[in-house]
């Protein structure tokens, strides 16, 4: 375009931008408020994989926001070359297009990780193809949008046990927790174990095993955070969440006696062989906002942290039934993402911490076509977000896993 026609197109002035984006805010407003979600087309974004892990397990994180705005996730991308198994990536214009940063090293298609985010410093915990898990500490340079490797370290390898689905979180005192699944090869047995590393130091095995020990099947899988003076454990076993606590100045290898907090429908528990589909993240006013898939339904619980008292499990969807979900803080709101093989996904928001949700956005699927399926719907998003909320959804094109990305207006 040259610069005469330039000079003719009609230039918008601040006011009337401001009073079009006051407008389509109240339009969203009033859509919202009178409870009619508001529809949301997805956008194919340049993520592929041939792993159908490729943003597994569910109650990981494996997607950040920096304060930048750009978006980060640790996807796998099985044998995909270049940059085969564990990928941290970024995305500069809202989870569209990815540029790999770092690729984590002796990983596979098995591998899975965990993440937490302070700042532009990111930590995570991850299972390599030694059958061990390892931990590495990254910082990001927004002027430059590179990522720098600050240290990596052993968690814990031992020799006849297979140890995988690691999550990560750190206490008050910045001690780092870490708990996984560890599978005996001679026997089959599975327990979920706990590990720590203090501040300054290696990590070491407290020598906890939550839960039982068994050889019926992998279902469980456990999610450490933060509480006031302590930190909290949520692990699943089968088709049962359990919640136990440990107060920063007790012995590493003190747990509180766990608190059933919530019993599944045994189908559901056969369609979650890792017993992973739940999330939480925690809000600033001291609540912990827990959502766990059930046979279908998306089961809402809230941790008081003044009180250390759960609620009572409430259902959030309607009759849909979902295939994944993801909870989260979107511009301060608790969102609660929910992906379906066929039809619409959802988001769920609530600004009253959890007492009311509100089906504000419904997540259209792509018409159908030849060779696609949505089978894998796993979901993603930053679990602590500002502007447009980016949800990524999971589907299979062929024998290729791919992920869409949608761009949620969240107020």
């Amino acid at each position: 375009m040259n610069d005469a026609h330039a000079q003719r197109r009609p230039v918008l002035g601040l006011a009337r931008l401001f009073r079009i984006g006051v407008g389509l805010s109240a339009l969203l407003a009033v859509a919202l408020a009178q409870a009619q979600p508001v529809p949301v087309v997805s956008q194919p974004t340049d993520l592929t994989s041939n792993a159908e892990l490729m943003i597994s397990y569910r109650h990981q994180e494996h997607m950040w926001q920096t304060p930048d705005g750009a978006l980060h996730v640790v996807a796998n991308r099985g044998s995909s070359r270049p940059n085969p198994g564990l990928v941290l990536l970024s995305s500069h214009d809202g989870g569209l297009t990815w540029l790999a940063k770092i690729a984590f090293a002796r990983t596979n298609r098995n591998s899975t990780g965990d993440g937490q985010l302070d700042g532009t410093t990111l930590s995570v915990v991850f299972s390599n193809a030694d059958g061990a898990i390892a931990f590495a500490q990254m910082s990001y340079d927004s002027v430059t949008r590179a990522w720098a490797v600050n240290r990596t370290e052993s968690v814990y390898r031992a020799t006849g046990m297979e140890a995988e689905n690691p999550t990560l979180a750190f206490d008050d005192a910045g001690v780092a927790w870490c708990s996984f699944a560890g599978t005996y090869t001679a026997s089959g047995d599975v327990e979920l174990r706990w590990v720590r590393r203090p501040t300054e130091g290696t990590w070491v095995d407290t020598g906890v095993v939550v839960g039982p020990t068994d050889d019926r099947s992998k279902e469980r899988s456990g999610r450490p955070v933060k509480v006031p003076g302590g930190m909290g454990l949520i692990y699943r076993v089968s088709k049962t969440t359990y919640w136990t606590t440990r107060a920063n100045g007790a012995a590493p290898d003190v747990l509180a006696a766990p608190q059933v907090i919530h019993v599944g429908t045994a189908r559901s528990a056969r369609s979650d062989p890792y017993a992973s589909h739940f999330s939480v993240v925690a809000d600033d006013g001291g609540h912990l906002h827990l959502a766990i898939a059930d046979d279908g339904a998306a089961m809402y619980l809230r941790y008081s942290m003044l009180d250390g008292t759960w609620t009572v499990p409430r259902r959030i969807n309607g009759a849909d039934s979902l295939s994944y979900l993801q909870i989260g803080l979107a511009n301060g709101q608790v969102q609660l993402a929910l992906s379906a093989s066929r039809g619409s996904g959802a988001v769920y928001l609530s600004n009253d911490y959890g007492d009311t949700f509100t089906h504000a956005f419904a997540l259209r699927l792509p018409a159908a076509s030849d060779g696609i399926s949505y089978k894998t719907g796993r979901v993603e998003a930053a679990t602590r977000s500002s502007g447009p909320l980016a949800v990524l959804q999971q589907y299979e094109d062929q024998t290729l896993q791919r992920l869409m990305v949608y761009s949620v207006p969240v107020p």
